[in-house]
């Protein structure tokens, strides 16, 4: 016989931190996330979990399989960052090394299973009442997405027909293999399913967003952007369907950013100009309240943007001195907090604990909005649409889902159109993976739908690096 715990006060009996069996869940520390009325449950016995796996972040859900309820998420960096920042890096690093594809596959298995224990303790399954440890076994399938570079590492497969242009996917198809046949230890009863890829770059993790999109909003002209390292745009045109992606780097994630960090506690998520004048001054919201420790995505493009409209970044992304600034129209306070040393720096918060934001960092932030500005750029002229013609724009991923639209606009990153068209998902991959995870109907629905999208290789499109250019403006 085994208890029933609540995950919320990890007692067997409570007034409703959980209240099993009524698909009600209410920890206190997240939104419960619930799958689309389109998405028919299929009832089957144990427990399953859905892996986004990013290149910088690796996220992982939990659900009942017996009646498609949610049970609880974990996150963590993705530990091949080690080997590099972005998807080339671990291309690259794949090919020089005879070992390099092992051990990446190794590392990320272990890190699955890792956040597998972490989802089964903090939700408490079933615990025995012998051990009182959880009970893997109760783990019967895993749906697993990414790009396509993430996945074939988890696969097992040769990333050399991703080394070089054209780039060409190394597996298409859904792969489904048992867990101890992929070198699984804790999840090796398990059914390990990976979603396929669209083509080239453009993987399982953006075909999981449109499968989400496409299946709850039945519009045309609609733009699907994933905000992240490895940047995919879908959109949804009259007649077709069109994706492409951008190696945009980790830069709008945080990372390759001199005080960048994740949105955790300590980082600046929010920066505004408040108070009157003459004594206006830059503020900054912090997650988690008390010191600033460094700054995340959204703080960027906040920041970025308050610059620009403040005159102390120009239109180039060229860091003003102060003086400079001032003579364009910036404000004194605020000018006063260019710094000049070994490289011009901005001072975002207090002096006690202070966070620039440097000229190089304005300098990756560029590349990275113009990458993915650029391959939208492409999809619209593909499939023949104007920016006013977008009935909605999806922003999907983690970073995605906290960035404010307006200043995303403003600085360039997404085209010019009503903020109101604008919506955030979420991880909407994670999503997507937790749809098929409990309907094998969704999986056989993806499958094909992969083999509809039009994919578009950026670099063989003779305009692209022509967009990029004029993309890098803000």
């Amino acid at each position: 016989m085994k208890k029933k715990i609540c995950a919320g006060c990890h007692k067997e009996n409570c007034d409703g931190c959980r209240l099993w069996g009524e698909g009600k869940i209410n920890n206190g520390k997240e939104k419960a996330q619930v799958l689309p009325p389109t998405v028919t449950t299929e009832v089957r016995s144990g427990f399953g979990i859905a892996f986004d796996i990013g290149t910088t972040t690796v996220a992982a859900s939990l659900w009942d399989l017996r009646s498609g309820t949610w049970m609880g998420t974990e996150s963590c960096v993705n530990p091949q960052r080690i080997y590099g920042g972005d998807i080339i890096s671990r291309v690259t690093y794949a090919m020089e090394h005879e070992d390099g594809l092992d051990k990446m596959s190794y590392m990320i298995k272990e890190t699955m299973e890792e956040l597998a224990v972490r989802l089964e303790e903090n939700a408490a399954v079933y615990l025995s009442e012998e051990t009182n440890s959880v009970c893997p076994e109760a783990i019967t399938k895993v749906v697993a997405v990414g790009n396509t570079v993430m996945c074939q590492i988890l696969a097992g497969i040769s990333l050399e027909g991703l080394s070089k242009a054209p780039f060409m996917e190394g597996y298409g198809g859904v792969i489904r293999k048992n867990g101890s046949e992929m070198g699984f230890k804790r999840l090796k009863n398990a059914e390990i399913v990976i979603l396929p890829p669209v083509g080239g770059y453009v993987g399982a993790d953006a075909l999981s967003v449109y499968t989400y999109v496409a299946t709850t909003d039945k519009r045309k002209n609609i733009l699907i952007v994933d905000v992240g390292t490895n940047g995919e745009m879908i959109l949804i045109g009259e007649k077709e369907v069109y994706a492409c992606s951008a190696a945009a780097g980790p830069a709008l994630e945080g990372a390759a950013i001199s005080r960048g960090m994740v949105a955790a506690p300590g980082a600046v998520c929010r920066v505004r100009v408040a108070g009157n004048f003459p004594v206006e001054d830059i503020y900054c919201d912090v997650i988690g309240g008390g010191d600033a420790k460094g700054i995340c995505g959204s703080g960027l493009l906040d920041t970025l943007a308050l610059l620009r409209k403040l005159e102390v970044v120009d239109a180039d992304g060229y860091l003003r001195s102060a003086k400079e600034a001032s003579a364009s129209g910036g404000k004194e306070r605020i000018c006063r907090r260019v710094e000049e040393g070994e490289e011009r720096q901005f001072l975002l918060t207090g002096e006690e604990n202070p966070v620039y934001l440097t000229a190089s960092d304005i300098r990756q932030l560029q590349l990275s909005k113009g990458a993915i500005r650029a391959g939208i750029e492409v999809l619209l002229k593909k499939a023949g649409v104007s920016a006013g013609e977008i009935t909605c724009l999806y922003l999907a991923g983690a970073f995605g889902n906290h960035i404010c639209p307006a200043s995303a606009l403003a600085i360039g990153l997404l085209p010019e159109m009503d903020e109101e068209k604008i919506i955030g998902v979420g991880n909407g991959a994670g999503l997507g993976a937790s749809m098929a995870l409990c309907s094998e109907e969704v999986i056989e629905w993806a499958e094909k739908a992969a083999g509809q999208i039009r994919h578009v290789e950026l670099a063989g499109e003779e305009d692209f690096q022509e967009k990029f250019m004029a993309c890098l403006a803000f």
